[in-house]
């Protein structure tokens, strides 16, 4: 009588495996893509030049140029600027406070008694593509309890309407 052979595991086994594998993601991914296309809250992927967003931490709102001019003219925020010195010395809002976020623990904790004491605080950086300004705005949100706005467009937007600037290191 002859015995069965049997199948020993292999390689046929292992890439049968590996292409099941790939049909989830490439499946799971599909799926993410339609549902995100569809969702009333969902990402552009390929953003059209011009449009980019500004994609803000829950509880950190948004100024256009000519709302946070209303605010600086009404003098009822502390402004922040979240670029490099170099950059903020080459022009900035005038009375804006320099704040990296990549020097968060030194700058904050230099700065928190007018933090507190600011009704609201406005961060800028260079434009909407910039996200240094939305990185300073959710730490400083979960830091203290004042409100928090970013410049949607940043400083370019603030330059653009002719708005007052500075050139300087900060005094």
């Amino acid at each position: 009588m002859r015995r069965p052979l049997k199948r020993r595991a292999g390689s046929g086994d292992a890439l049968g495996a590996l292409l099941g594998a790939l049909a989830i993601v490439v499946s799971a991914a599909v799926l993410g893509v339609v549902v995100n296309h569809v969702s009333a809250k969902g990402i552009p992927i390929f953003p059209e030049p011009g449009e980019e967003q500004l994609y803000l931490p829950p509880g950190v709102l948004a100024l256009t140029a000519a709302e946070a001019y209303a605010v600086f003219e009404a003098g009822s925020a502390l402004f922040l600027d979240a670029r490099y010195p170099e950059e903020y010395a080459e022009g900035h809002i005038p009375g804006a406070l320099n704040f990296p976020p990549d020097d968060f623990e030194e700058h904050f904790l230099d700065l928190i008694d007018e933090i507190e004491a600011a009704p609201k605080l406005v961060i800028s950086c260079e434009s909407v593509e910039c996200s240094d300004s939305t990185q300073l705005a959710e730490r400083l949100l979960e830091a203290v309890e004042v409100p928090v706005y970013v410049l949607e467009d940043g400083w370019r937007a603030w330059q653009e309407a002719g708005y007052p600037s500075k050139e300087g290191p900060e005094p």
